[in-house]
């Protein structure tokens, strides 16, 4: 990128301000540094800008009815943002034209070229699609206007591609039914972020959703569940019915308004795992027979297609056939994640397939998951004979599929490595940074949920220039368990989708989340402008609190943005009359600090932080044990900071320890008499995140020489212990003073006989630990 996203800003505002006192009417100058960044932009800061008029004309080759649509696109977004009702023809104009064409010299396939001046835009694409990608950073790039004043562009050029080619999104409408009137509205979304591919989840435990005119029943019973579960862990059901399925003629309409928009829908249809609405529509294909009904609750389920059934083979491979029929994808996603082989093991028609193909036991794959493999590497061929590529979850790679086998890698960051290592090209989308719709991750706010989108890379530098081939895309996910309604869905949609789009798209070289947060305020405002409902939060301040001097604790406040901020100490709701921050400022001792931004008029949500002061707050504090890389944050500072955990291990306000206890040594920077330790832990026994099973507290007056004051052992957690559960654990001894104190809490050795991963390692997180 030639020149910086600040600089061109001022040159953009001096701009504006001379072109507009020339002008008959008032011009705003738009930026071309959008999002997704594109990779060179050239701006010409002493040339005038293009004005977006009502003689402005959009010209289009005359015959060609893709560029026809897209100047009729561009058309509608300038009338959407500027205000302005421009002309479109496939007449070339004399002047104040924007000009698409095609160029086949160009060697990216859709990679554009733009070239701004005061007469025209010219944008040039190495096919239709590369010249709709152009369109977007065009439509990106205007002022938000309304008609107020005339939209103009930065004179300049623009050379841009992608940098995958494999730029995905998913939706789940198994779980959760949406109509094909807002999955149209969700293409548009994905259009706006540059998006090529809409992976289309169809069929879940929880519903059939697609129309197969071979086997009626798995509609006129699979797409129906007479209640849902309200929350995670509740035994409590909803009582409401949900149903709905797309018949064949609504998903070609699917398929044709994304094609419109040169975005391919990829069809899935989960096997041989999430198959219960199958099996209650034809319990034939279980291996025990039934009865089966629609799952009302989530998760993981033992009964799935049976393995060794020829029937359940041919449903299989008819239901993809009708798929294909439908979806001109190249790609045909059928799952393979999530399958339990319990049944299969204890299936005579398993039993005897497994033994008809030979298949044993090794130490990398058991022959049931070696039997998925043959079922899917059977699957597979059909897909293959129609001219398609399948693809598949990264659960696959369990039982060694064919080298032809596309991979998600969801499962975590690390498969990526594995599936580009085993051959197989692979699309990345781990569940630690791409599945919009976690619960863990959501509960992340503002800047911090962005960040952890912004900052994945998707290509491991573990990989050699041959395995980092194979990563040939990327994709964000929601699951819609928890996703009812339009809203939610969008929230947790956006902003994300922006960061999103820049792993998919932008040069990974030049990624800097300051930047990308100061083009970030523009995108939000296009959402408003469409009615998009992104999570707030975004808008909301961001306090951080380190140790300053002498215990005193250095507080500063900042959003994305640089929007006024105004603040109280004393707990009260902060207003436009409040302090207005300036600059960080010390604190000591407990006390609440609010904050909140205000944007021409416009508050955001109030943010909240409250200081509780121990003896050891703010003091210098080192560890001697070694937190995991994973969960390290801002170190040891963290444990004394005063800042209670927020309830997300996830968040940074937890140092996590794998199978290491947390030893950490206090300089309470004078002699304090002292009688209490505590260390206050984070329990998730389902994230194999125990709690502490001993604390020992010593004291020191040089900082060398320790002696044990006291010690005390804390039992492992019992089975039915609950999950997200905060525990202060406290160790009280007879006044003594000192001025170094080193308190060690014991990290749980392993898993107990009872848990699920029994015998593995423990994490312990650890929030705050202090003194009194």
């Amino acid at each position: 990128m030639k020149t910086s996203f600040f600089k061109s800003c001022t040159a953009a505002a001096l701009l504006f301000l001379a072109f507009s006192a020339c002008s008959q009417q008032e011009t705003t100058l738009g930026n071309l540094y959008v999002i997704p960044l594109p990779q060179e932009i050239t701006e010409q800061v002493t040339a005038n800008p293009f004005v977006i008029r009502t003689s402005t004309t959009i010209c289009y080759p005359e015959g060609n009815e893709k560029m026809k649509r897209n100047a009729e696109f561009l058309a509608s977004y300038i009338k959407e943002v500027a205000g302005t009702q421009v002309k479109v023809s496939s007449e070339t104009a004399a002047s104040n034209c924007i000009m698409l064409e095609t160029d086949t010299t160009l060697t990216n396939k859709e990679g554009y070229e733009m070239d701004i001046n005061a007469d025209r835009v010219i944008i040039k694409g190495g096919s239709e699609a590369a010249v709709f990608y152009g369109i977007q950073t065009l439509h990106k790039a205007l002022p938000i206007t309304n008609g107020q004043t005339l939209a103009s562009l930065p004179a300049g050029t623009i050379n841009d591609w992608p940098e995958f080619s494999y730029r995905g999104f998913l939706v789940d409408v198994g779980r959760h039914f949406f109509s094909v009137d807002y999955l149209k509205e969700v293409i548009d979304m994905l259009a706006l972020h540059n998006i090529n591919y809409f992976h289309w989840h169809l069929t879940e435990d929880q519903g059939w959703r697609i129309e197969i005119k071979k086997y009626p029943k798995l509609t006129e019973i699979g797409s129906h569940r007479k209640e849902t579960i309200v929350a995670p862990g509740s035994d409590q059901f909803d009582n409401t019915p949900v149903s709905g399925y797309y018949t064949q003629e609504e998903a070609k309409e699917i398929v044709r308004y994304a094609a419109e928009r040169y975005i391919t829908v990829i069809p899935e249809i989960d096997m041989p795992g999430h198959m219960l609405a199958t099996l209650a529509s034809y319990p034939e294909l279980g291996c025990t027979g039934g009865p089966y009904e629609v799952a009302t609750q989530f998760g993981v389920f033992t009964d799935v297609l049976c393995g060794g059934n020829e029937k359940s083979l041919q449903f299989a491979r008819d239901v993809l056939n009708e798929i294909m029929d439908i979806f001109p994808s190249p790609y045909i996603h059928i799952g393979g994640d999530e399958c339990p082989k319990e049944r299969w093991e204890a299936c005579p028609k398993c039993q005897a397939q497994i033994r008809k193909l030979g298949l044993k036991d090794t130490p990398e794959h058991s022959k049931e998951n070696q039997l998925q493999a043959w079922f899917m590497g059977e699957v597979e061929k059909s897909i293959v004979a129609r001219g398609r590529k399948m693809l598949a979850w990264d659960e696959i790679l369990e039982g060694n599929p064919a080298k032809s086998t596309t991979v998600m890698a969801w499962t975590s960051p690390n498969v990526r490595i594995k599936s580009a290592r085993l051959g197989h090209n692979t699309i990345v989308c781990p569940i630690t940074h791409l599945y919009f719709s976690n619960p863990g991750y959501n509960r992340l706010k503002g800047v911090s949920s962005v960040a952890r989108v912004y900052n994945f890379e998707p290509v491991a530098d573990e990989l050699t220039p041959e395995e980092k081939a194979r990563i040939i895309g990327v994709q964000g996910c929601i699951w819609t368990e928890w996703t009812k309604d339009s809203v939610k869905m969008e929230w947790q949609m956006m902003p994300r989708i922006a960061a999103l789009s820049e792993l998919q798209w932008s040069n990974p070289k030049q990624k800097n989340l300051d930047n990308f947060l100061g083009r970030l305020r523009h995108q939000l405002d296009l959402y408003v402008l469409y009615g998009y409902h992104y999570k707030q939060d975004i808008d909301n301040v961001t306090i951080d609190i380190n140790a300053g001097e002498n215990g005193q604790a250095l507080v500063t406040l900042s959003t994305f943005d640089n929007a006024p901020v105004f603040y109280t100490t004393d707990g009260s709701e902060p207003t436009a009359s409040s302090a207005a921050y300036t600059e960080p400022f010390p604190v000591q001792g407990s006390q609440t600090i609010k904050a909140k931004a205000i944007r021409n008029g416009r508050e955001s949500g109030t943010t909240e932080e409250t200081l509780n002061y121990s003896l050891a707050t703010m003091r210098p504090i080192t560890l001697a044990s070694e937190a995991d890389k994973g969960y390290t944050f801002k170190g040891a500072t963290l444990l004394n900071d005063g800042l209670k955990g927020d309830g997300n291990y996830r968040s940074g306000r937890y140092m996590g320890f794998y199978s290491n206890n947390v030893d950490a040594t206090i300089d309470l920077q004078s002699e304090q008499e002292i009688s209490e330790a505590f260390i206050d832990t984070y329990l998730v026994p389902s994230d194999y995140i125990f709690g502490l099973t001993g604390m020992e507290v010593y004291v020191s007056n040089d900082g060398k020489s320790f002696s044990k004051v006291a010690s005390r052992q804390i039992p492992v957690l019992e089975k039915g212990s609950k999950n997200n559960v905060p525990c202060h654990n406290t160790l009280a001894f007879d006044k003594t003073k000192a001025r170094y104190v080193r308190i060690v809490g014991k990290c749980t050795p392993t898993l107990p006989a009872w848990h699920s991963g029994a015998g593995k390692k423990a994490f312990l997180f650890v929030d705050e630990i202090g003194v009194n």
